[in-house]
């Protein structure tokens, strides 16, 4: 399947092209090394993970090496999203940032109660905004040592 990466990748679930443009502007500096798969929408990102599932010892592909997570999406939201995938043997050890506009305690609570590895709320201020995306790309891919997949 030509839309799967087998080099190390983050799957961006997000549905604002806002957004997306702007986390893709920011990402730059780290996408020589990573790749950046978007769904835009529930659905769609649980989808692409089952399609790895079909396909994963065929092609060696990977999981995604981290997703990054909008709560507020069209049909499945990100709170379901979040639930199923920590559900799923083969999915649950991928790590789950939730970047969100959301400052509501009760998402933050259930997102961490539901297996989240960090709650981000998404800075309005653009240059705020650049650095918390350096710091998620440097923190998970120069800090932390991830699962082997």
């Amino acid at each position: 399947m030509s839309n799967l990466v087998s080099k190390s990748f983050v799957l961006l679930v997000e549905d604002s092209d806002e957004d997306f443009t702007a986390f893709v502007r920011f990402s730059r500096p780290f996408l020589q090394k990573h790749s950046l798969k978007r769904c835009r929408n529930g659905e769609e990102g649980l989808q692409f993970l089952q399609e790895i599932d079909s396909i994963i010892q065929d092609y060696n592909s990977n999981y995604p090496s981290l997703i990054i997570l909008d709560l507020n999406l069209p049909g499945i939201d990100g709170r379901e999203i979040l639930t199923r995938i920590t559900e799923n043997p083969q999915w649950r050890k991928i790590p789950i940032v939730i970047f969100s506009s959301s400052n509501n305690p009760k998402d933050i609570n259930f997102c961490y109660e539901h297996g989240a590895k960090s709650y981000i709320q998404k800075p309005m201020d653009i240059g705020l905004l650049k650095k918390t995306i350096h710091i998620i790309w440097d923190y998970w891919f120069n800090v932390v040592v991830l699962a082997s997949k």
